[in-house]
């Protein structure tokens, strides 16, 4: 959105001295367009299903980008406090996310409820991760305290993954046709019988 709004002012012919404040709002540094397609599903599922696919994109991202500063520092193309305040940069965003994700379940439909809960509760330690991944920063050992913090929160965010594929099958699910709604109308024949 901040890039849209900066393009379209952008074009605008300049005018006589117009005193702007510009705030600029951290945005996810990767795409948050929805993945699946929602085509299919009723209209409140697929709804939220983008929403859905929306936070799946960001959490890929958030495993990248921790990925990134550990390479990076393992590296040594960034100095340690770089690193570090690049982690932490990550863990606050994180922690607002979490918060977002959180407030989603007040919009998710009953047939998504039970997997959505799962996913909530799956993304309640990733900026407990982060912090774990400074600490292995900062201790004095060879790095390996770090690495190892980095392996658990690899395995976070695969859980978050795995919990947003539930509610994708769940959604599959609760759209797919049953025996129920297929069509039985009986036929009657002449003689009064049903076919």
């Amino acid at each position: 959105m901040v890039l849209l709004t900066y393009t379209f002012v952008s074009t605008l012919e300049p005018t006589e001295s117009v005193d702007v404040t510009v705030t600029t709002v951290d945005e996810p540094p990767f795409p948050t367009t929805p993945s699946s397609s929602t085509s299919t599903l009723p209209p409140d599922l697929a709804a939220f299903m983008v929403t859905v696919d929306v936070f799946e994109t960001q959490a890929t991202g958030f495993g990248q980008q921790i990925v990134d500063i550990n390479d990076d520092w393992e590296a040594r193309s960034i100095q340690f406090n770089e690193a570090r305040t690049n982690f932490n940069n990550v863990r606050a965003t994180v922690e607002l996310w979490e918060q977002q994700v959180t407030d989603a379940a007040a919009d998710a439909p009953a047939a998504l409820a039970e997997e959505y809960v799962t996913f909530v509760t799956s993304t309640a330690d990733l900026a407990l991760a982060i912090e774990d991944i400074v600490l292995g920063l900062e201790a004095s050992d060879d790095g390996t305290l770090r690495r190892a913090a980095v392996a658990v929160y690899a395995e976070e965010i695969q859980d978050v993954l795995d919990a947003i594929q539930a509610i994708r099958d769940a959604a599959d699910a609760a759209a797919a046709p049953t025996e129920d709604s297929t069509d039985t109308t009986a036929t009657t024949t002449g003689d009064g019988s049903s076919t």
